[in-house]
């Protein structure tokens, strides 16, 4: 009978702390956005984020490891020279008119944030940190978008620009479902590859430069009779389906590609 109360009371607490850490897992910070189309989301100096579009008019914050501070701290605010962690998990969010801007407030923050946001808001993302970074991904986002980064590599996924993107060492990756005609398009990694897949049917001046590497394409890419117009230094310039946006492509020490979706 003891053996039984004690098993019970085993799985009773079991139970509470499974339930505690679900519970810290969830912590998360929410901004209400009224004009999303009008909205620019601002994120500066976050380590591992994700940026995912959904329907909705919020700006939904979480990190994948809730709450990380030490048990001596509770009830204290991290201090940090970037500014006030007001969020609770490692973050500065600030409102001011139509932007929202949110700031890694804890200087080694852990886990990955993700950070949900309406889909046609404007996005920037600026990283100029160390590798601690690490990647930067963007999900379903089909308003501009502005990326720069420094050791971070930059995935892009159901992404229609206009895009401007831009890193040093790491690689850069984008999947359009369309390309947005409404403002060029530009993406650059320094010391690594750069890897975009595009529609079939894209309308763009295409410009491929590889100074030091190779340029590779599945794509119809229809170049200029004159062959004094195609001989630009490292460059390699045409026109997709009759030509359109201008699409920039740079990957100054590695190869580039262009693929057909």
């Amino acid at each position: 009978m003891n053996m039984k109360k004690l098993n019970i009371k085993i799985a009773l607490t079991a139970l509470a702390l499974f339930a505690t850490i679900s519970l810290s897992a969830q912590e998360g910070y929410s901004v209400s956005i009224s004009n999303p189309s009008n909205t620019t989301i601002i994120i500066k100096e976050v380590n591992r984020v994700s940026v995912e579009a959904y329907d909705g008019s919020e700006v939904l914050i979480e990190n994948s490891k809730g709450n990380a501070k030490p048990e001596r701290a509770e009830g204290l605010k991290a201090l940090s020279a970037r500014g006030e962690d007001n969020t609770g998990i490692g973050l500065n969010v600030e409102k001011d008119g139509n932007e929202v801007t949110i700031f890694q407030a804890a200087r080694r923050p852990q886990g990955k944030f993700t950070i949900k946001v309406p889909k046609s808001v404007k996005v920037q993302i600026e990283h100029t940190g160390n590798w601690e970074g690490g990647k930067i991904e963007v999900y379903g986002i089909t308003g501009e978008l502005e990326v720069s980064g420094r050791y971070n590599s930059v995935y892009l996924e159901d992404v229609s620009g206009p895009a401007l993107v831009n890193t040093v060492y790491g690689k850069v990756e984008a999947i359009f479902t369309e390309l947005s005609q409404s403002g060029p398009t530009s993406l650059v990694s320094v010391y690594s590859t750069v890897d975009v897949t595009l529609p079939a049917n894209t309308k763009a001046d295409v410009s491929i430069k590889t100074p030091y590497g190779e340029a590779y394409s599945d794509m119809d890419i229809e170049f200029p009779k004159s062959d004094d117009m195609r001989k630009v230094s490292s460059t390699v310039k045409g026109t997709l389906n009759g030509g359109g946006v201008e699409l920039a492509i740079k990957a100054s020490y590695s190869n580039a590609y262009l693929r057909k979706k």
